[in-house]
C-alpha cells in the first residue's frame, strides 16, 4: 500500500504525463542493475555491498525522473553516491528518488543496498515526467520577467509599481497553492486564474499604501518576499536533505523563521531592503523566465518549496540537482543583474527621500488648496461633471446635421 501511495505522490508533485506501461523484468547481470522507464522490477538485494542501478537512453524531452522502491520485510537503501551517505541517501520499505536532468543528458546511475544478512525481495519502478514545452508557462514567466526587470533596476523609483510586484507575487503564490490542492482544473486554466488573482492581489496592496501610507505594512510584505527566496535558496543548498527536515514541522517552522528574520534585521534600514528585494527578486524573475525556454536547476529553489506545500509526502523524495554549465552561467547572470540593480538604484536615490510620502494627504492637500484660493487657475476649472456634460455635448454635435442657409425673415419691400 505505500509503493502505491508513492506513485500517487510522484504523479501529484510533477502534474505531468508518465511515459511507458508496466512490465515485469527478471533478474539483472551480477553488480548491475538496468531500469527501462515505465516498466517495474523484481530483483534481489543479498550482497555486502550497494549495487548500481543504471537507466540508458533518456528521451531529451524528459526534465526529471522518480524512482520509486517497494522491499518486502526489510530495509532497502537508495542513494545518489555508492558510499550510501546520511545526507543523499533514504532508507525504508518504502523510499524514493527524484533526479533533475540536464537537457543533454542520456543516462542516470543510482545505487541500492541492504544492511541486513538475509536477502531482501523488492519491486521498483522508474517514471518520466517532462515540464518544458508549455506555452502558458513561456508568456506568464515572459511578461513576470519583464515587469521583475523594470523592478530590478527601476523599483525603488516607482514605489507603487514595485507594490503591484511584491502584492502580485504573495497572492499569486497563496491563491496558486489553495485552488491546486482544492480543484482538480487543468494547469493551463490554473495559471490564467493565478495571473488575474495575483493582479487583484497588487492592486490591492497599492491601494492600501494610497489610502492609508503605513510604510510598515508594505516593507514587511517586502521583506517576507526577500525572506522567502533566502529560505528558499539555504534549503536548497545540502542543508535541506537533512534528515531533520523530512519531518513536515521542523521544515516549515524553520523555514519560516528564515523568512521573518530578514524584515526584523533590516527594520531599521528600510531603503536598503527595499532596493536589495528589487535587484534579488527582480533577477530572479528573469531566471524563472530562462527556464522556460532553457532549462535550468536554479527554478526548483523555489519550485521544490511549492510543490512541498502542495504535496503532503513530497518530503519523502529526495531531489538530486545537478548544478552543469548552464546553470554556472546563469548564475552569473543573475548575479550580474542583481548586483547592477542594487548597485545602481543606491547611486541613484543618494540624497533623495528615502520613500515617497503619503498620496492620500497629498491629494486631500491639494484639493483643499484649490477649493480656498481663488488665484490658482485651476480653482476656476469646472466640476468634473459639467465637464464630461460639456465634452458629451460636443461630440453629440458631430452627429447633428447642419441647419440649411438661407433667409430667415421676409425681404423687406
Amino acid at each position: 500500500m505505500g509503493f502505491l501511495q508513492l506513485l500517487v505522490v510522484a504523479v501529484l508533485a510533477s502534474e505531468h504525463r508518465v511515459a511507458g506501461a508496466a512490465e515485469v523484468f527478471g533478474n539483472s547481470s551480477e553488480g548491475l542493475i538496468e531500469f527501462s522507464v515505465g516498466k517495474f522490477r523484481y530483483f534481489e538485494l543479498n550482497r555486502p555491498f550497494p549495487e548500481e542501478a543504471i537507466l540508458h537512453d533518456i528521451s531529451s524531452n524528459v526534465t526529471f525522473l522518480i524512482f520509486q522502491i517497494h522491499s518486502q520485510y526489510q530495509n532497502t537503501t537508495v542513494s545518489f553516491s555508492p558510499t550510501l551517505l546520511s545526507n543523499s541517501s533514504e532508507t525504508g520499505t518504502a523510499s524514493g528518488l527524484v533526479f533533475i536532468l540536464r537537457p543533454e543528458q542520456s543516462t542516470c546511475t543510482w545505487y541500492l543496498g541492504t544492511s541486513g544478512i538475509q536477502p531482501v525481495q523488492n519491486m521498483a519502478i522508474l517514471l518520466s515526467y517532462s515540464e518544458r514545452g508549455r506555452v502558458s508557462s513561456k508568456v506568464f514567466f515572459t511578461l513576470f520577467a519583464l515587469l521583475g526587470f523594470f523592478i530590478c533596476f527601476f523599483g525603488h523609483r516607482f514605489w507603487k509599481t514595485e507594490l503591484f510586484f511584491i502584492g502580485f507575487i504573495i497572492m499569486g503564490f497563496f491563491f496558486y497553492i489553495l485552488i491546486t490542492r482544492l480543484t482538480p482544473i487543468k494547469y493551463d486554466v490554473n495559471l490564467i486564474l493565478t495571473a488575474v488573482t495575483g493582479s487583484v492581489g497588487g492592486m490591492f496592496l497599492v491601494a492600501v499604501w494610497w489610502r492609508f501610507g503605513i510604510l510598515s505594512i508594505c516593507m514587511l510584505c517586502v521583506g517576507l518576499v526577500l525572506g522567502f527566496l533566502i529560505s528558499s535558496v539555504t534549503f536548497f543548498t545540502p542543508l535541506g536533505n537533512l534528515k531533520i527536515f523530512h519531518d513536515d514541522g521542523v521544515f516549515w517552522v524553520t523555514f519560516s523563521c528564515i523568512a521573518i528574520l530578514i524584515p526584523v534585521v533590516f527594520m531599521g534600514c528600510l531603503r536598503i531592503l527595499n532596493i536589495l528585494t528589487c535587484g534579488v527578486i527582480g533577477s530572479y524573475s528573469v531566471v524563472l523566465a530562462i527556464d522556460s525556454y532553457w532549462s535550468t536547476s536554479l527554478s526548483y529553489i523555489t519550485l521544490n518549496v511549492l510543490k512541498r506545500a502542495l504535496n503532503k509526502d513530497f518530503h519523502r523524495a529526495f531531489t538530486n540537482v545537478p548544478f552543469q554549465t548552464n546553470d554556472f552561467i546563469i548564475l552569473a547572470v543573475w548575479g550580474m543583474l542583481a548586483v547592477s540593480g542594487i548597485t545602481l538604484q543606491i547611486r541613484r536615490e543618494r540624497g533623495r527621500p528615502f520613500f515617497p510620502p503619503h498620496p492620500y494627504k497629498l491629494w486631500k492637500q491639494e484639493r483643499e488648496r484649490r477649493v480656498t484660493n481663488i488665484l490658482d487657475p485651476s480653482y476656476h476649472i469646472p466640476p468634473l461633471r459639467e465637464r464630461l456634460y460639456g465634452r458629451l455635448t460636443q461630440i453629440k454635435g458631430l452627429f447633428q446635421k447642419e441647419q440649411p442657409a438661407g433667409e430667415r425673415t421676409p425681404l423687406l419691400l
